[in-house]
């Protein structure tokens, strides 16, 4: 358990906010929330689970034709615009259907577009670019076949992403099954570069202090520009100097050493005024908040309910709105908002 670093600076305060971030229309549910995102106009994008009756938060396990599509835009006040996805939304390729088996997360970038990743360890081994009404760009990798961590066009059911659009390149995690992040040209998808733990050549099976753990979960730009990747079975957070250069170069990591069967470090974000992350201990509900000048982990709290509930209390994905407040992809419980209240 980190031991908290006392400081005196003020420290970011949450408040569970009681109404729903997000209306649905009548009668229709989401599933277990896996992935979330907030759009530069504010807009709040959800992915879920649409599929497996088995996962998802109260009054959405009984009927499945009153589940949405995977992909869901709501506007910034809450209200419902448009899904999408789905196995049938593509054509399918040598009988395989182009849409992953069990949905993941997506990432918003800054060209407008989105990249939709699965969880299903067998299967979904591509990351696909959409525009905002569901029209495909691009595919890196290919359902149902992955290559290793030395393969230039097969991934490892990669995980996230985070897009470089001056540069045109996307870093991709890569993943469930493979070990590293993985550089694509974002226009056409061929491979640029790779890179392991500690900026090492990845290595399949090799130890912590060589590789990346299963999975290679997430990935964020930092406010002074690192790149910071989430090695959740490790429980660790491990930051590169690695946007525009050949090489990644490590920076440094953090470490979250509690108990965590399933991993602690499931993602991150930042606080507006860039002086803090915040660590989702997703199977522990506990959000852990990290002083980024002292390098320190400084506060944590619990998410509604997370104590009671357990791993129905899992936290898969957070992400912060334009006012700093917390959204939360709740595998059991769907989305929720805790309010900012900025101390600074």
């Amino acid at each position: 358990m980190p031991v908290l670093d006392q400081r005196t600076r003020a420290l970011p305060r949450y408040s569970a906010d009681p109404l729903p971030p997000v209306r649905l229309p009548e009668g229709r549910t989401l599933g277990a929330v896996t992935g979330v995102q907030v759009s530069p106009d504010g807009h709040i994008w959800v992915l879920h689970i649409a599929a497996n009756m088995e996962w998802g938060p109260p009054g959405s396990l009984d009927d499945p034709t009153a589940r949405l599509p995977p992909v869901v835009e709501f506007a910034a006040d809450g209200s419902f615009l448009q899904a999408w996805g789905g196995p049938d939304h593509l054509p399918h390729v040598d009988g395989r259907a182009q849409w992953p088996q069990q949905e993941e997360t997506i990432a918003f970038d800054d060209d407008g577009t989105l990249w939709v990743f699965g969880a299903s360890v067998g299967y979904d081994h591509a990351v696909q670019r959409f525009t905002r009404d569901g029209e495909l760009l691009l595919r890196i990798g290919r359902f149902g076949e992955t290559g290793g961590d030395d393969s230039p066009d097969l991934l490892g059911c990669p995980t996230d992403c985070w897009h470089d659009v001056a540069a045109r390149e996307v870093y991709v995690t890569d993943g469930y099954v493979n070990h590293r992040v993985a550089v694509f040209n974002s226009d056409t998808g061929a491979f640029l570069r790779s890179w392991g733990a500690y900026g090492k050549p990845p290595v399949a099976g090799a130890s912590p202090a060589e590789s990346f753990n299963n999975p290679v979960h997430a990935i964020s730009r930092g406010p002074e520009g690192h790149l910071y990747v989430c090695d959740r079975k490790n429980d660790r957070v491990q930051a590169f100097d690695a946007v525009g250069r050949e090489d990644a170069r490590f920076v440094r990591e953090i470490t979250l050493d509690v108990e965590s069967p399933f991993g602690s470090t499931f993602n991150l974000a930042f606080t507006p005024d860039g002086k803090f992350m915040l660590v989702n201990d997703g199977t522990n509900g506990r959000i852990w908040t990290v002083d980024l000048a002292a390098w320190s982990f400084v506060d944590s709290f619990y998410v509604p309910d997370a104590e009671r509930l357990g791993i129905l209390g899992t936290v898969h994905k957070i992400v912060t709105d334009a006012a700093g407040n917390l959204l939360l992809g709740r595998t059991a419980r769907g989305l929720e908002r805790l309010r900012y209240d900025d101390v600074s």
